[in-house]
This record gives structure tokens, C-alpha cells and sequence, in this order.
């Protein structure tokens, strides 16, 4: 599709966001996610470096889910050495697909103690996908509400993953369409969120498949749905007219990629009331998404 093309159906800010997920269907992206990590922990070096027991319990959540492919002989095979070297090969055609997932989860799972340990009470992970973060953190702090929040089909996949592995006591899986529903909405009919806590909230690999219209729209909810000095660690497309190909696969999968920001305009792409508090990494030639983290007030200052 060209750019003139992609602006100009960008226009229509609901339909787009309704279409980036076939109904029906678990995320694909999701399950390859799930799956590069269970590739990368296989990589000399990653499995110290990833946070503690990801690959494991990603690989006990695909099985768990029934999805295909992911059988066990599939994920066995996933984790020789020519599967590590391909897809090692694959991310100098797509900049970010391989290890830069895992350098994304470590950001994730930094800035989520990070926040927890400046007085953070709840975290909410939206499009959780097949994401371990609450899994495996959750026990670890069981003074924090840990949520999850995902389009229904995903969701109910996931779900019946977590409950064959066990859900621990302070977690919460919630199953939303934001496309059709408020997100504060969600988060009041739960009961299970607290609104004027302060909260992390994580939107990983989220953010480019929605319009920007939907992205303020997003970080306007989250806003008026947490108390003073929550914060939001999320990834974020450098250039959605890069990387034709990737763009070209995940449209063809109902997924395709809707927005982008250069670091410098993060934010008024994501609307008023927020500061950028931290940016990684810098914008390089091969890069393809950045992480960064935004705060609502402020005692959202980093510490």
C-alpha cells in the first residue's frame, strides 16, 4: 500500500482501529512474540540477560494454549542452533524483530519495578498478548495489583493457558475490545482498579497498530483513570513507511502498523498531561521502534 494510500485511509480513525484485529482469531503477533522468545533464551549470552524464567514460561504458555504451530516438537525445534542463527538473520532484514524484542522486555520489566518501587500500587499491561510480565512478577510483589487487558479472542486463549499453569492470587486477566469500549470503563466495571492509585501501566508493541486519533484517545483514559504520578512505559514506531515488507506482512495479517513518532514529538502524539521522562534508544539508522516512558505528574518523576 502507498504512503497516499495510508494517510488517506488513516482518515477514518474507527475503522482502522477495528481492523487491526481480525476477529476470531488469536493475534499472530502475539504468538510470534511468545515464540521469539522462547527462540531467543536459546541464544548464547540471552537466557542470563532476559528477565528471570521469560523464555521458560513463554514456551509453557504457547503449549498451554493449543495455539498453531506451537507444538512441542515445533518449539523444540525452534531452540537449535540453525533456528537461532535464522532468526538472528532475519533481524538484518527487519531491524528489531529478534533481539530487539528482548532488549524491549528488559525495558518493560525495569520500569515496572522501577515504578513499584517509587510507590506504584497497581500495573496494568493492555494488549497483553501472550506477555509473562504479571505472571512472573505478580508473586514477587503481592502488595501490587497486577492486570492484564486484551482483545477477547487473545484473551480467552491466554486465559485458558494461565489457568492449566495457575494464576497467582493478585492477578487479574481482563478481556476488552477497546475499540468499542472505554478503557475506564473496563478498568470501573472490573472491580478490581483502584482510580486514584498510582499505577504503571505497560503498552508494549501497542502503539503502531493504533491511528493516532486512538493513541491520545488511549493516554486520555489512562489519565483519567490513575492518580498523580502514574506512569506509562511503552514502544513506539520510529517510521511507519520503513521496512516495506514487515509492513507488508502484518497488513496482509489484519495487523498492520498505524502510527509512528520521532522521539522529540512523543508528546503531542500523546496528547496532554503527559511528560516523556525517559527515551532508549537513540534514533539510529537501523532502528525500528524506540522505548521510552511518560509520566502524568509530578511525582512520576524517575528515580
Amino acid at each position: 500500500m502507498s504512503r497516499a494510500a495510508i494517510v488517506a485511509k488513516a482518515r477514518d480513525t474507527q475503522t482502522l482501529y477495528a481492523e487491526s484485529m481480525k476477529p476470531g482469531r488469536v493475534s499472530r503477533t502475539a504468538l510470534n512474540v511468545a515464540a521469539s522468545m522462547v527462540t531467543l533464551g536459546a541464544k548464547p549470552g540471552w537466557r542470563e540477560r532476559l528477565p528471570a524464567g521469560l523464555p521458560e514460561l513463554s514456551e509453557a504458555l504457547l503449549l498451554a494454549s493449543g495455539a498453531f504451530p506451537f507444538s512441542e516438537r515445533a518449539l523444540r525445534l525452534s531452540q537449535r542452533p540453525w533456528a537461532v542463527r535464522l532468526a538472528s538473520l532475519g533481524e538484518r532484514f527487519q531491524p528489531g524483530a529478534f533481539e530487539g524484542l528482548g532488549r524491549r522486555k528488559i525495558f518493560m520489566d525495569e520500569q515496572v519495578q522501577a515504578a513499584i518501587a517509587a510507590g506504584a500500587s497497581q500495573v496494568l499491561v493492555l494488549g497483553a498478548g501472550f506477555d509473562t510480565l504479571c505472571l512472573r512478577l505478580a508473586p514477587e510483589y503481592p502488595d501490587v495489583s497486577f492486570l492484564e487487558v486484551d482483545h477477547p479472542d487473545t484473551a480467552r486463549a491466554k486465559q485458558r493457558a494461565v489457568n492449566q499453569l495457575g494464576c497467582p492470587d493478585n492477578m487479574v486477566m481482563l478481556s476488552a475490545n477497546l475499540a468499542r469500549r472505554r478503557l475506564s470503563k473496563v478498568l470501573t466495571e472490573c472491580g478490581a482498579w483502584e482510580t486514584e492509585a498510582m499505577s504503571v501501566f505497560v503498552a508494549e508493541g501497542l502503539l503502531y497498530y493504533l491511528p493516532p486519533e486512538a493513541v491520545r484517545q488511549l493516554f486520555s483514559e489512562i489519565r483519567s483513570s490513575t492518580g498523580t504520578g502514574s506512569r506509562v512505559a511503552f514502544s513506539h514506531l520510529f517510521d511507519l513507511f520503513r521496512y516495506r515488507l514487515a509492513r507488508a506482512a502484518l497488513y496482509l495479517e489484519g495487523e498492520p502498523w498505524l502510527s509512528a513518532s520521532e522521539p522529540e514529538e512523543l508528546e503531542s502524539y500523546l496528547g496532554p498531561g503527559w511528560e516523556i521522562l525517559t527515551t532508549a534508544p537513540e534514533r539510529g539508522r537501523r532502528e525500528l521502534e524506540g522505548l521510552a516512558v511518560a509520566g502524568s505528574g509530578p511525582a512520576a518523576t524517575m528515580v
